[in-house]
């Protein structure tokens, strides 16, 4: 015997009918999952939904592994490429990668020309606020924090 919902819908089979069932399902019918992308029904030992055509391997597949010094820089190129665009005459960006004498340049003409030196500091840091967030990770942290490059 089954059993129905308000709806009409099949819910499932009554006690007295489920056991001897169980007993015959379990040889017929092959175990079944269900796909985690589509969730239909599918054969335990399907690899790929046949609805969806999604690949259902036990792992989602992982991202290569990020060198946690890569990950240190990826946060110092972000605060350097932004202060290179806002602060760049003063060549904060310059001490945020560890570069105290491009740094110290950069200050020293922008403060001892009375302002007109910034000009042209603010113009070198917006250039390379925006050539470092235009880079990749690896790039910048190959380029900046490895090879200690100062200028651009």
């Amino acid at each position: 015997m089954y059993r129905y919902d308000l709806a009409g819908n099949l819910t499932g089979k009554s006690a007295a009918t489920q056991g001897a069932d169980e007993e015959e399902s379990s040889v017929d019918q092959p175990a079944t999952k269900y796909c985690f992308a589509c969730a239909a029904p599918i054969d335990a030992r399907a690899e790929i939904c046949p609805k969806c055509g999604v690949r259902q391997g036990g792992q989602l597949p992982q991202a290569a592994p990020v060198d946690p010094a890569v990950r240190q820089a990826s946060g110092n190129k972000m605060a350097a490429g932004l202060c290179g665009i806002f602060l760049g005459a003063l060549g904060i960006h310059k001490f945020i990668l560890g570069l105290v004498t491009p740094g110290v340049i950069m200050l020293l003409v922008s403060l001892l020309t009375c302002g007109i030196g910034a000009i042209p500091m603010g113009i070198i840091g917006l250039i390379e606020g925006i050539v470092y967030l235009s880079k990749s990770d690896e790039e910048f942290y190959e380029t900046y924090v490895v090879g200690k490059k100062g200028w651009f």
